[in-house]
C-alpha cells in the first residue's frame, strides 16, 4: 500500500470513529476473524482484485448492510453506529463455528456472475431457466457458491458427493429439472439445493471445509496454510 492511500484510510478512520462508526476488524478484534461473518452470509468474496483491498476482498452481503457499511473507494469496512452490539450477537450465531476457514482461499467471482450471465442469455424465452439463472445471481451475492464453479476449482464432483455420503441418489424426482440426488444430514453441512430451481450450492464459508471432505489430500496446502 502507498503511504498516500494508507493515510486517506487513516483519517477516514478517523473521521467515521467521531460519527460512532467502528473498523470492522477493530470491532472483531484479534479472536475473531471472517469467517463467522462469511458463514452467516454478511460478506461475500468481491468480483475482481483491487491493488488495496483488505479484508482479503471481502465486502458486505445486503444482509451485511444491516450492521456495515462498504466504502469502495477506501476499501473500508466500517460497522454503523448503534449496531456493534447486534454485529457481536450476531457473531454468536454462527451456524458452523468449527469450521475450517482460510479467507485467501477464496478467489474473486467475476467468472462465477459471468456464467450466469452465459445461463440467462442461453435461456432465450424459457421462463424458468431465466428465473433460474436470476436466482442463481442472488444466491451468488448472498455469498453462496454454485456447486459447478466448485467443481471447476477443486475438481471435486457430483461423483464424490455421492461417495463420501453427502448426497444421496433420488429415485423420484418432483420435476423434470430437478436434480438426481438429493442432500444427505451430513452433505447439508455443506451444501443446499435451492427448489425449484434445481440449484446444488456450496454454502457460505463451507468451500474449503467441502473440499478437505472430499478430497483431503489435495486440499492439504490449503488447509495447512497460516
Amino acid at each position: 500500500m502507498s503511504a498516500a492511500a494508507f493515510d486517506l484510510r487513516w483519517n477516514r478512520i478517523l473521521r467515521s470513529r467521531e460519527e460512532g462508526y467502528e473498523e470492522l476488524m477493530d470491532h472483531l478484534g484479534r479472536s475473531t476473524g471472517l469467517g463467522p461473518l462469511v458463514r452467516l452470509g454478511l460478506l461475500r468474496r468481491r468480483e475482481l482484485w483491487s491493488e488495496f483491498q483488505r479484508y482479503h476482498g471481502y465486502i458486505p452481503t445486503e444482509k451485511g448492510d444491516a450492521f456495515m457499511v462498504y466504502i469502495p473507494e477506501k476499501e473500508l469496512i466500517l460497522v454503523r453506529p448503534g449496531r456493534s452490539a447486534a454485529l457481536y450477537s450476531e457473531v454468536k450465531k454462527d451456524p458452523k463455528p468449527d469450521a475450517l476457514f482460510k479467507p485467501t482461499y477464496a478467489e474473486p467471482t467475476a467468472a462465477q456472475f459471468a456464467a450466469v450471465e452465459e445461463l440467462r442469455d442461453q435461456a432465450g424465452r424459457d421462463v424458468w431457466k431465466a428465473q433460474r439463472a436470476d436466482h442463481l445471481r442472488e444466491c451468488l451475492l448472498q455469498g453462496y457458491m454454485d456447486f459447478r464453479s466448485f467443481t471447476k476449482r477443486t475438481g471435486v464432483g457430483e461423483g464424490a458427493l455421492l461417495r463420501t455420503g453427502l448426497c444421496v441418489p433420488k429415485e423420484e424426482r418432483a420435476h423434470e429439472h430437478a436434480l438426481s440426488l438429493g442432500l444427505s444430514a451430513e452433505g447439508a453441512r455443506y451444501l443446499h439445493i435451492a427448489e425449484p430451481w434445481a440449484l446444488l450450492l456450496v454454502k457460505p464459508g463451507m468451500e474449503l471445509p467441502l473440499f478437505e471432505r472430499c478430497d483431503p489430500a489435495k486440499a492439504e496446502y490449503w488447509c495447512t496454510l497460516p
